[in-house]
């Protein structure tokens, strides 16, 4: 008797231990706004070259953006443009009607305009 005595004390006093280790812990960071509801969490799936292949940018730029004649018409050689990334931007979106460039707003959200953007003046650039 004196035994389970013993070990039921031991198991309530590990118990209140427990619980209050457990009040202890700082309380877990929400993800929820004012309004309860949770933000939309948008996360790449691709970089800059899987956008540029899945977009079609490779019809008139070719895979290495030197453009030129090619079967998708004349494409501006990209790999040397003077445009600034948000210039790239505005113009992927809007398209440039009298050279042949089609628009791609609301078929590209704006995340993916930016990574197009940084991949065009980072990788593609002539070294």
């Amino acid at each position: 008797m004196k035994g389970f005595r013993n070990s039921t004390l031991f198991l309530l006093g590990a118990g209140l231990c427990g619980v209050g280790a457990l009040s202890l812990q700082p309380e877990p960071a929400s993800a929820e706004t004012e309004t309860g509801d949770r933000p939309e969490i948008i996360v790449p799936r691709a970089g800059g070259r899987a956008a540029f292949e899945k977009f079609g940018c490779i019809t008139c730029h070719l895979g290495d953006g030197r453009g030129g004649q090619n079967e998708g018409g004349y494409g501006a050689d990209l790999r040397i443009t003077k445009l600034t990334e948000e210039e790239l931007v505005q113009t992927i979106a809007n398209g440039r009607a009298g050279k042949g460039m089609p628009p791609f707003k609301g078929l590209i959200d704006d995340e993916t305009l930016g990574v197009l953007a940084k991949y065009i003046k980072v990788e593609l650039r002539l070294k």
